[in-house]
């Protein structure tokens, strides 16, 4: 089995259990030979299949970990927490089952695990960036269906009488070819953590790949602007511009062919990662293929 979102679940793992044991010595120990960092940078993002043993390994080396670490905080015996097939269990289900197995972690580990996962689920805009993603505000009366959450539950309802925003690129001079827009919300503001929450709550996209429309200047990357989500928290944009086929082609988790929609947990993970390695491409290899773009919003609700 392959499982693009593993890295997701094991940083996750390193900030709760504060793990001190490196990448590189889990992989000599999970593959038994000083090369495993290699082949273990690979099995968390999908690129190697896991097979039985090594989720064995893996589940009973974290396992050890989550038991000396529940002991050093005086809670219940823990055996094994987890077993090879948690593994495939959705991320932010395994996060919680890790921290139900750890009741008594202090708030600052939980509060830096969150972070991580949040940090994991954007991208970092590269030096010398020169175009700038823009979340405009608009008061409104009236609203319009328009994100969908990760995993294709159906449209988020937007509540009539919020503002509007529309996410636009400014400086960009031509359309590009197609655009990933993804949006993670933080609910830290509203006292929670992602764990608590599921996926399709915390991830959110614009149907994708999309084709925005330069108008005045405005680089549209919705059809019009929308009714902002009645969600409180905290909300990252991710969106990726692509202006190379070559480009569209090696991004792109879906089978070819598939229509532009919400990527689920597993397309999400293999987009992100992706699209890392583009950005830290070395050899320059996608340089003018693609350009990534952030931009941050909070959503406050009206008892606030």
């Amino acid at each position: 089995m392959r499982l693009p979102n593993l890295y997701l679940k094991w940083h996750g793992f390193r900030e709760l259990t504060n793990c001190v044991d490196t990448d590189k010595d889990v992989g000599i120990h999970l593959f038994r030979h000083e090369d495993g960092a290699e082949p273990f940078s690979k099995l968390l993002r999908g690129d190697l299949s896991c097979a039985s043993d090594i989720a064995d390994a893996l589940t009973r080396y974290m396992s050890e970990w989550i038991s000396t670490i529940a002991s050093r905080m005086g809670g219940p015996a823990v055996t094994r927490a987890l077993m090879p097939a948690d593994l495939e269990l959705p991320t932010l289900a395994f996060m919680a089952r890790l921290a139900e197995a750890l009741p008594n972690l202090p708030e600052e580990r939980l509060d830096r695990a969150h972070k991580v996962l949040v940090r994991d689920l954007t991208v970092t805009v590269p030096a010398g960036q020169p175009y700038r993603l823009a979340v405009e505000r608009y008061v409104i009366e009236r609203s319009f269906d328009g994100l969908l959450p990760s995993g294709g539950q159906g449209p988020v309802v937007f509540v009539a009488g919020r503002d509007k925003g529309q996410i636009a690129a400014l400086g960009v001079p031509r359309e590009p070819i197609a655009a990933y827009t993804l949006f993670t919300r933080d609910p830290a503001p509203a006292g929670q953590r992602l764990w608590e929450m599921a996926w399709g709550e915390t991830v959110l996209w614009l149907p994708s790949p999309s084709q925005p429309s330069l108008q005045q200047g405005r680089l549209l990357l919705m059809p019009r602007a929308e009714a902002v989500m009645p969600t409180p928290g905290q909300f990252h944009v991710t969106t990726a511009l692509v202006w190379k086929d070559e480009a569209l082609k090696a991004l792109e988790p879906r089978p070819a062919g598939t229509p532009a929609g919400s990527l689920d947990e597993r397309e999400t993970a293999l987009f992100l990662t992706r699209l890392r390695r583009m950005a830290d491409d070395r050899r320059r290899r996608w340089d003018g293929a693609v350009s990534i773009l952030t931009a941050s919003y909070i959503v406050e609700t009206s008892a606030q």
